[in-house]
């Protein structure tokens, strides 16, 4: 069995068309952050890198780079590409394949019906193991070596929410990347955190580091964990938000 990586790609801006790179470059990937120099590097989020089947991309006649991928690799177990599975290259970087990538409007140019990229655009990931990737690196797939994220987002909110560390807070902007949803979702978050007051929903706060104003608890809960809140209205952000950085 054999598996290699076919292209790479670089996203250094989202909304734009991501850089091929060359056969001598190297892209190189942090653990825990995703790919150097990427937009979508972020130790919180889920998706910090989206992986393709070159044997997808010829089925379907789409040109490589085309689905916003980073990497395309060519494999014959295919049946293996899937959540859960690992993504271990020659060059010792691993990659958790956490979640299929949805067939978005933003490449309804390229397949009108978006139906036909149901489970076959790629699948996302995280940096597990840093280092170097190049093209024509071996690529091992190990099936089953991390549980798949669940595919309900209430169910990832549910499981995200108790890893804010104590004394730190985060946004709903910073949920909804952890949770692998768009931005627009945010909408929802007050619904979910009204109803998983069992969690610590204390720590989630506004765009601007404010209290929410449902949770007549949160800056007395806040202040017992050593944030100083001001004027028991928000909290500064530059000093208590926490990125997904160890504690």
């Amino acid at each position: 069995m054999s598996s290699r990586i076919e292209r790479l790609y670089l996203k250094p801006a989202r909304g734009q068309p991501p850089r091929a790179l060359g056969q001598d470059e190297a892209m190189l990937c942090e653990a825990g952050l995703g790919i150097d120099g990427d937009a979508h590097a972020n130790r919180l989020s889920p998706r910090q890198v989206l992986v393709t089947l070159a044997s997808e991309l010829r089925a379907l006649e789409i040109a490589p780079g085309a689905l916003g991928e980073n990497i395309v690799i060519a494999s014959d177990q295919p049946e293996l590409f899937r959540p859960g599975t690992a993504l271990l290259t020659s060059s010792g970087v691993e990659i958790r394949l956490t979640m299929f990538c949805e067939a978005c409007w933003r490449i309804s140019h390229v397949v009108p019906n978006l139906r036909q990229l149901l489970r076959r655009r790629g699948v996302l990931g995280v940096i597990e193991a840093g280092g170097v990737l190049r093209i024509g690196d071996a690529v091992t797939l190990v099936d089953g070596r991390y549980p798949p994220l669940p595919q309900s987002s209430y169910q990832k909110f549910v499981d995200f929410v108790p890893t804010i560390p104590p004394g730190r807070v985060v946004r709903y902007s910073d949920v909804a990347v952890a949770i692998g949803v768009a931005e627009g979702f945010v909408r929802v978050l007050p619904g979910y955190i009204k109803r998983s007051n069992a969690l610590p929903v204390h720590r989630i706060v506004n765009a601007r580091g404010e209290l929410l104003n449902f949770l007549p608890e949160q800056a007395a809960q806040l202040q017992a964990e050593g944030v100083v809140n001001h004027g028991a209205a928000a909290v500064d952000l530059s000093r208590y938000l926490w990125r997904g950085e160890a504690v």
